[in-house]
């Protein structure tokens, strides 16, 4: 069973339909989303529908939910805290606009999260969600090792993360997610955690999309090879200043120059 699992695309239609080219060519079983499709990109409802035709499982990310749901921003919140916040929810509300009800319909009944059993033992199974088993918000941080060699930092030490509350009650022999944007795949306890990283504005300082293509085999187990997949970021600025969603010049910093 092979599986290529991708997230995180944020509205890059150009990173997208390179990514689901070379998906087509790896010819997986089946085609996994793990969220974020359009929210912070210029061409979202373009992204969805070709998502909808080229995917077979979806569970909905973080700011899938804002575009829906806008954020509520507590009347004290920190001025740096409440305008990023406010940034979010006006993104909310300028990509609901472009997408129609309809698809923000589909977007809203999306799952939580999906599980796919190789085997009728409940320790094999493949667990498909945005950011951990229980929320779309904490972050299952890459070990403080692969911080050090892969971003020059320990930007999530993991004294301080706990992830002990977010996995302790999860049965799985892998767990598949995004969220973060740093592709790593390390081991906790029996499980494996395997952060297949994003289509679209990358943490690690390397600016092609990425995606994950996940392997089962019976006495082995599970695989993950992480895909990089180069596409024309600066066709994407264009057609991002050309559009101009709201706050354009932090959505171009966000990307890779």
């Amino acid at each position: 069973m092979r599986i290529a699992i991708y997230s995180d695309v944020h509205g890059n239609l150009t990173a997208l339909q390179t990514v689901l080219a070379d998906i087509k060519k790896q010819a997986p079983d089946l085609v996994a989303f793990a969220g974020d499709l359009c929210l912070m990109g210029p061409r979202p409802r373009a992204c969805l529908e070709l998502a909808r035709d080229a995917t077979d499982i979806f569970v909905y990310g973080n700011t899938d939910e804002m575009i829906h749901t806008p954020l509520n921003i507590p009347d004290d919140a920190p001025d740096g805290q409440r305008a990023r916040w406010e940034s979010f929810n006006e993104l909310g509300q300028w990509t609901h606009e472009q997408l129609g009800p309809e698809h923000v319909a589909w977007l809203e009944r999306l799952p939580f999260s999906h599980r796919i059993g190789p085997t009728a033992v409940p320790t094999d199974d493949l667990l498909i969600t945005h950011a951990n088993p229980l929320d779309v918000n904490r972050v299952l941080v890459p070990a403080d090792e692969f911080q050090q060699e892969v971003l020059g930092e320990v930007k999530w030490a993991n004294s301080e993360w706990d992830l002990r509350p977010l996995l302790e009650s999860t049965a799985a022999g892998i767990i598949a997610f995004g969220h973060l944007h740093v592709p790593n795949v390390r081991r906790w306890n029996n499980m494996i955690l395997a952060n297949i990283s994003s289509v679209n504005l990358p943490a690690d300082g390397d600016e092609r999309a990425k995606y994950g293509l996940l392997t089962w085999r019976k006495n082995e187990g599970w695989t993950v090879e992480k895909r990089l997949v180069a596409y024309n970021t600066h066709q994407e600025k264009e057609v991002l200043s050309f559009i101009k969603p709201p706050h354009l010049d932090n959505l171009l910093s966000s990307m890779m120059k």
